[in-house]
């Protein structure tokens, strides 16, 4: 029931006003509205919500927290302000009886608004409204031109502290915000006022957003509702990591630092591992724990028909990391993901990397693909299990597999060219051999107007350049190096790289293309690889004696002449894996939405760095970024990403533009569906055939002698069988040193052929065990005097001029315990913030060049 208000109640100012307040709500809500200077009644009526003051966290608000209600702690430790009841009844009563008020003032106005006119003066010195009431009246404006010119004319009848926002204009704002940064923002706002809220309200409303990351924390929830969204079928999961710079951050929300390296549990960090009440502790983290220099990320890639544009890819977790883990991490955290997901009746395909030596390691033991790590997924009660191509001589993967992997296509194609770059190799291919120096001599030798090349094209300082691999592949550069002598062995391996450029990076190549282009590429390798084994050391010397004219100091052994063996094994994962989701359609197990093998990378990962990256604005030259500051960011992204949701929806008014790229592609892009050709067995044993006649006729000029018509031919089953032999022989090394941006691009792992070493694989592990462990467990008189310890620490040598200024107060707000520590201070307990502790322990300025050529660039 409402309070019985007098008539006159509605047009009370100032002290009438407070008086009336007083009486009917109490003095705590009058000072309420006295603090933000609420001070008639259409003032507070038009206001939305008067307790949305309390939100802040600031030293003026802490007496009217007091009086008005308590602070709370829910299950996640994190702090929120609760109204007593009575309070807040009393209010929503008062306006709801100042409401009531409005009708009869309305009603006797009536009348003369439905006799309003527009002036003829008016209309001469506007005559855009003419043009406006005929839009009007035409139904010519978009839903959001009206809300937006609506709410704008709306706010310009108010005072600036009573504007009111639609929530389509709080989207469109918050939209402007992300994509063009706090100088559009303000430049839009400050023109055309009371369209968009203030920085201090937008601010508002990004925190308020559940798009909140917290390091290590995996989203599964909003992958439900994205996938939801989409109504895809499956998903395909890429991880990769970026260089951060190595900063220690406190975040106020979750009452953690951010930036130190998190521990792992089967491959999964502790969340919210770093946080503490205790100054000596940190300075212990300060003193014992690494700094997180890589951030790593899982994203989810669903997957669509195939010519269609593809959905945005989905951030699932990101965490700071020093790469010290172990292949064997990698596979339990997979195996996890993996479960997580089915359990939101997500399936998801398979996972891909960049060809990361662990990453492959646990690709091969997922799959069993040459591995002598037995693992239990074949148990697993959502285990794929295929019954074509089981006799394939050709085809080495184990029938059931839970999901299959891929590495990434562009990272693949950059590893090889870097490999024809090594000065350390030489690519022997019969008697020939593959040189960059047949590609110098193309463009000093024949017109740019034929070929396109440049110098930088060849002999990029980026070695992940993946425009120069597309351009020393062409079909220009190809037919060029015909008219190059003795260039045949280059023009082969070129080809490889080609091959694997228009099977796993090109989005319009056709499925039956896809596998012939693949197991060309993996033919050409296992001949190669096959003529290799048919020579003895003696015939290598002599050739390499003959073809080049650098006598080498040491002898060159059969690994200097062949591609590396992480890459060896990555052209036959994902051959293997492109073929094992053919026959799964083929078998009506799985949709031909499966087939689209273009998303299937880690440049999905790469894209959310790159927009990362690009969100420090138009004037900024700031590109990099700490794991607090990225995951700051991504939030920012997946708020954008949210309300692009509601766009497609049509749950709000929005239309955002689309890439150039996409566009063309929508409207260019041929039909690839399956639907037209039926995908059999004997269609895949016909098309890799085909694909090895290929490869023998491109290595035909190298003068292969196990393709001598002269001498015994090698037969098809025969390269299997060498093929089969050397890769379960073969193993990639993986580096025991950390591993960082600037390096990681540099690791070629060589060839081992010996057993695994079992106390080898697991010393990273123990190791990271054994550390962790010495940091964070003592004896019990150890742990009784780190108690006393603990409540109270001291800091030596403080003047009064150095407190000045510093957030360190004699007294803080009960709700505000967990952002401080309790210091001593000159001998007076003081109250010290985490984030004035965090800045006191770090020691030097953190940096990472804003240059990335400076990050992967080779190395003089």
């Amino acid at each position: 029931m409402n309070f019985l208000l007098p008539a006159s109640a509605l047009s009370l100012k100032g002290d009438s006003f407070y008086h009336i307040v007083e009486e009917y709500c109490g003095k705590e809500v009058l000072e309420l509205l006295r603090f933000q200077l609420i001070d008639s009644s259409m003032n507070l009526i038009e206001i939305d919500d008067v307790f949305s003051i309390l939100q802040f966290e600031s030293d003026r608000t802490l007496p009217l927290k007091e009086i008005l209600g308590i602070s709370v702690k829910n299950k996640q430790d994190n702090y929120s302000f609760f109204i007593m009841p009575g309070i807040r009844l009393k209010l929503e009563k008062f306006i709801q009886s100042l409401r009531s008020l409005i009708p009869s003032i309305d009603s006797s106005s009536s009348s003369t608004t439905n006799a309003l006119t527009i002036s003829s003066e008016l209309v001469q010195q506007y005559p855009f409204l003419v043009d406006l009431v005929y839009s009007l009246e035409s139904n010519l404006l978009t839903d959001f031109s009206l809300d937006f010119l609506s709410n704008m004319i709306s706010n310009a009848t108010r005072s600036k502290s009573s504007f009111r926002y639609k929530q389509s204009i709080k989207d469109f704002a918050t939209s402007m915000f992300i994509l063009g940064g706090r100088c559009v923002y303000e430049f839009v706002r400050l023109n055309i006022p009371g369209s968009i809220p203030s920085l201090t309200s937008l601010r508002l409303i990004l925190t308020s957003s559940k798009c909140n990351f917290i390091e290590g924390e995996f989203q599964y929830d909003r992958l439900k509702d994205y996938v939801n969204w989409s109504h895809y079928k499956y998903v395909f999961c890429g991880e990769d990591s970026t260089s951060v710079v190595p900063k220690i951050s406190y975040d106020t929300r979750s009452n953690y630092f951010v930036g130190f390296t998190l521990p792992l549990k089967n491959g999964f960090p502790f969340t919210r591992y770093f946080s503490t009440n205790s100054l000596g502790e940190l300075e212990t983290w300060y003193e014992q724990i690494d700094k997180s220099d890589l951030i790593n990320v899982h994203v989810i890639q669903p997957t669509c028909h195939i010519g269609q544009v593809p959905p945005p890819p989905f951030l699932l977790a990101a965490y700071g990391t020093n790469s010290v883990y172990t292949g064997e991490d990698v596979l339990a955290r997979w195996s996890r993901i993996f479960d997580s997901c089915m359990a939101q009746n997500i399936r998801v395909l398979g996972f891909s990397a960049d060809c990361d030596p662990k990453q492959l390691k646990a690709m091969r033991e997922s799959m069993g693909f040459f591995s002598r790590q037995p693992t239990d997924f074949e148990d697993h009660p959502n285990c794929f299990n295929i019954s074509l191509l089981k006799k394939a001589s050709w085809f080495f993967l184990k029938p059931m597999q839970l999901f299959v992997c891929f590495q990434d296509g562009i990272h693949l194609c950059t590893k090889l060219r870097n490999r024809l770059l090594s000065s350390t190799t030489v690519l022997l291919m019969g008697e020939q051999y593959a040189s960059v120096n047949h590609l110098i001599e193309l463009i000093d030798n024949l017109s740019k107007f034929t070929h396109g090349l440049t110098i930088s094209d060849v002999c990029p300082k980026d070695k992940q350049n993946y425009s120069s691999c597309e351009k020393i592949t062409s079909d220009a550069t190809l037919v060029c190096l015909r008219k190059i002598s003795n260039s045949q062995a280059t023009q082969a391996y070129l080809k490889i790289i080609q091959f694997v450029r228009f099977a796993f990076v090109e989005k319009n190549t056709t499925i039956i293309d896809r596998l012939y282009y693949s197991w060309c590429a993996v033919f050409i390798v296992r001949l190669w690889s096959a003529w290799l084994e048919s020579i003895d050391s003696a015939d290598i010397d002599e050739k390499i004696f003959r073809l080049l004219p650098i006598d080498f100091s040491t002898p060159i052994s059969k690994p200097q002449l062949f591609i590396t063996v992480p890459c060896l094994f990555s052209l036959e994962l994902n051959a293997h894996s492109l073929t094992y989701l053919a026959v799964l359609v083929a078998e009506q197990k799985i949709s031909e939405d499966a087939l689209n093998v273009s998303l299937f990378n880690s440049q999905m990962c790469e894209s959310t760095f790159r927009a990362a990256r690009s969100m420090s604005g138009p004037f900024s030259s700031v590109v990099n970024f700490s794991v607090n500051e990225f995951l700051q960011r991504v939030e920012k992204l997946a708020l954008l990403q949210t309300i692009r949701w509601s766009s497609d929806c049509n749950m709000n008014n929005l239309v955002f533009p689309k890439h150039h790229k996409q566009s063309q592609n929508s409207m260019a892009a041929p039909s690839t569906s399956t639907t037209t050709i039926t995908i059999t067995e004997e269609l895949l044993e016909k098309t890799v055939f085909n694909a090895y006649v290929q490869a023998k006729e491109i290595l035909s000029g190298c003068e292969f002698s196990i393709l001598d018509s002269s001498e015994e031919l090698i037969s098809f089953d025969e390269v299997n069988r060498i093929a089969y032999k050397k890769l379960t022989k073969s193993k990639c090394k993986i580096s025991k040193k950390k591993t960082s941006a600037s390096n990681k691009v540099e690791e070629e792992e060589e060839e081992i052929e010996n057993e695994y070493d079992d106390d080898d694989k697991n010393e990273e592990q123990h190791q990271l065990d054994k550390r962790y462990s010495e940091n964070n467990t003592t004896n019990e008189d150890e742990e009784s005097m780190l108690i006393d310890e603990l409540d109270f620490d001291v800091l030596p040598e403080v003047s009064s001029s150095t407190v000045n200024g510093m957030r360190i107060f004699d007294s803080i707000d009960n709700c505000q315990n967990e952002s401080f520590f309790s210091v001593e201070v000159n001998g007076e307990k003081k109250y010290l913030h985490k984030r004035t502790a965090n800045w006191y322990f770090s020691k030097t300025k953190p940096i990472s060049s804003s240059d990335r050529l400076k990050r992967v660039q080779e190395k003089k």
